[in-house]
């Protein structure tokens, strides 16, 4: 409870205070961590090779940024494409033969999967915080979207739930903690919508069904990650933060839902001119 105390005003401050770029560098060493950690349950022990897949991480996510603050427009590209990985990683998650293919059965799979992952969360953040016409309004209320989501999947699925959502890869989920979510972001979005962005008829229904959207790839960010601990033998993915395991354990649903809620909010954009 103290780690979230300390860093969630601070991770804030640095979107209200901070230009794109610096708050790029500040999500970035996140990202960096996460790399480090996603090593690891890949299957990287070695320091070496772990400290290798970092930096190459990082200078693939680094020449994107550049490719993107030449041509905006390649950021939407790009998070189509991380939304259709995250499709095919639903499919690899569901799939009940245990076969030596694909991301969660390959190191290499699982390795090639963390860029996937991780690069197309932190550009979409970035995206968002510099093209919003009332900066850091759009990235602040997505921060909200995951929090509400996850917070309210946890109190109604631990009061009411009873069916489970995915035994296998997360016991702890239900299915009556995913329909408690989805009716806390409906109701976010639609008042945000209303209220803070002056959205109607068509375009406030489209706004709600991106944040459903967006919330129900959070849930799954979640299961990846569960996934590929479960496939480690590991209980969290590291121990970077007192009391909240490590960095990819507080952003496995920002991984899903960043790309997807950008593509969606970009959409939107396009409706609206």
């Amino acid at each position: 409870m103290l780690t979230a105390l300390v860093l969630l005003p601070l991770i804030v401050a640095a979107m209200i205070y901070l230009p794109s770029s610096w708050l790029g560098v500040v999500l970035g060493i996140f990202i960096l961590v996460g790399a480090w950690e996603w090593a690891a349950l890949s299957g990287l022990q070695a320091l070496p090779q772990r400290i290798v897949y970092v930096v190459l991480l990082g200078v693939m996510a680094g020449m994107t940024a550049v490719g993107i603050w030449r041509f905006p427009a390649l950021a939407i590209a790009i998070t189509a494409v991380a939304a259709v990985w995250w499709v095919w990683a639903f499919f690899g998650l569901v799939r009940r033969t245990e076969g030596a293919s694909g991301m969660f059965h390959s190191m290499i799979g699982r390795l090639v999967g963390g860029a996937f992952v991780l690069i197309p969360a932190w550009l979409a953040a970035v995206y968002l915080h510099r093209v919003d016409p009332i900066s850091p309004a759009i990235l602040l209320f997505f921060f909200a979207l995951v929090w509400i989501a996850d917070t309210s999947a946890y109190f109604v699925g631990k009061t009411w739930g009873k069916t489970h959502l995915a035994p296998r890869v997360s016991p702890g989920k239900t299915v009556e903690g995913l329909c408690g979510a989805l009716v806390a972001v409906i109701l976010l979005a639609y008042f945000c919508g209303a209220m803070i962005w002056e959205l109607q008829a068509l375009n406030l229904f489209a706004w709600v069904v991106v944040a459903v959207c967006a919330s129900l790839f959070s849930v799954l960010g979640d299961l990846v990650e569960s996934k590929l601990k479960r496939l480690a033998g590991a209980k969290d993915s590291g121990h970077w933060l007192p009391g909240h395991g490590g960095v990819l354990d507080r952003i496995d649903a920002i991984t899903a839902a960043a790309p997807v809620f950008a593509l969606g909010w970009a959409l939107l954009q396009g409706m609206k001119a």
